[in-house]
């Protein structure tokens, strides 16, 4: 069994709409490109399974991550720990990060997050740059907390020990944010300790601030600067927070308090915050008797502008722009206003995922049919359909020029787009 385990909502995501798999453009007139069969595999790895430990056949996968510039494939993966001694519950996972040849699919090396009868994993996550460094987190069962650094071939460039549950973030010059809190403090306030780190491992910057990291990205950090409320023996953030922004240097630009009648948790669907590539900022948030609307802060980090939206939006962004996808339009906007939409019509109900790929187009996947899409003009770079004999990307998968990596059962296969033509 697989299991796709997307976190922060990084990638994964789905809407749930109506539709057959017909494509009809809107009068805007795009030029439509060829559709092609999803080829077969240009090859498919060995099984991921690790048998080191006694662990249950699900395998799931946290982050499938391409470096097309060192010919490698990541994947990282965890498997629930059996239970069979006092020593161990179900609640702990084998992490382990595996390194294929993107040529051969072959492993090139697996490095596993566990000594034996030493400590498992109970937490973990990773990102990537694009020159090939992996960064994973771990917090393991005897509540250690590490980062790693590895290079491409599978050695570490550094292990950092973290005294708190931590994030990590690439800022846009790939140098590295660890986000570390202990949470809500008696009063309800939040302490966060951030740390920033270039790509040797050296310290470059770091400060405490109030508040909890709620996104970092390109050269902007957004933080929750609000008093979380108990609720039982829970702390719940604020629904109509106070956000401040910060710059890589850890100097704070800006902050907004969202009115009393303001919610920003809950409808929708796709990234309720963003970052785009500029550093300006869009977030969601639901106001009473009005409705939903997109906040959009500019590079100074002020608010710029209250776009309202339909409650069942789903959002997406690439690049300096975002979608908005509702009912079956797809409308792409900058900061400054609509560019242009298309429509896709369907006459039953299936199962859409909607996301950003590594090289910054935007995937759409219906049951038989997807699309990769340009993000400046949505135009088609390639429409692709699937088959009994070559399943859909609905699994764990990542997209990078023109190639597909995708999970089936316990393996990775690798499928080989061919360059569009225009009809």
């Amino acid at each position: 069994m697989l299991i796709s385990n997307k976190r922060n909502t990084k990638t994964w995501a789905a809407l749930l709409l109506s539709g057959v798999l017909l494509f009809s453009m809107n009068t805007t007139g795009y030029a439509a490109v060829q559709s092609e069969p999803l080829p077969k595999p240009a090859w498919t790895s060995s099984s991921l399974m690790q048998s080191q430990v006694n662990t249950e056949k699900d395998v799931i996968i946290k982050e499938i991550n391409a470096v097309p510039a060192k010919n490698l494939v990541y994947v990282h993966s965890s498997q629930p720990v059996t239970k069979t001694s006092s020593a161990t519950t179900l609640d702990w996972q084998l992490d382990t990060l595996q390194a294929l040849d993107a040529t051969t699919g072959k492993v090139k090396w697996n490095y596993i997050f566990h000594d034996k009868s030493g400590p498992y994993t109970t937490y973990s996550d990773s990102l990537y740059t694009s020159y090939g460094t992996a960064y994973v987190y771990m917090e393991y069962s005897d509540g250690t907390k590490k980062v790693y650094s590895f290079n491409t071939s599978g050695k570490t460039n550094w292990v950092r020990t973290v005294t708190a549950p931590s994030d990590l973030y690439l800022l846009d010059d790939e140098t590295l944010l660890i986000a570390s809190s202990q949470g809500a403090q008696s009063n309800g306030s939040v302490r966060t300790a951030l740390s920033l780190y270039d790509k040797k491992g050296k310290l470059i910057t770091e400060k405490t601030i109030n508040g909890a990291v709620l996104q970092a990205g390109n050269d902007r950090i957004v933080v929750d600067a609000s008093k979380r409320t108990k609720v039982g023996s829970y702390w719940q953030p604020a629904a109509n927070p106070k956000v401040e922004i910060y710059d890589r240097s850890l100097t704070r630009l800006s902050f907004y308090q969202f009115p009393s009648n303001a919610n920003t948790q809950g409808d929708g669907g796709g990234e309720s915050l963003a970052i785009l590539d500029d550093g300006s900022i869009i977030m969601r948030a639901n106001f009473e008797n009005t409705g939903n609307k997109l906040m959009g802060f500019g590079t100074d980090g002020k608010l710029a502008w209250g776009r309202t939206i339909a409650g069942n939006a789903f959002i997406q962004t690439a690049g300096s722009g975002y979608t908005l996808f509702t009912g079956s339009k797809l409308e792409l906007y900058t900061m400054k206003g609509k560019v242009t939409e298309r429509t896709f019509k369907d006459q039953q109900p299936v199962l859409m995922q909607v996301e950003r790929t590594q090289d910054g187009l935007y995937q759409l996947d219906f049951a038989k049919t997807g699309y990769i899409v340009d993000p400046e003009t949505l135009k088609d770079v390639h429409v692709y359909t699937t088959s009994a004999s070559v399943p859909s990307m609905e699994g764990p998968s990542t997209y990078i020029n023109h190639v597909f990596y995708a999970i089936q059962n316990d393996t990775l296969s690798k499928y080989v787009l061919k360059a569009s033509t225009e009809k």
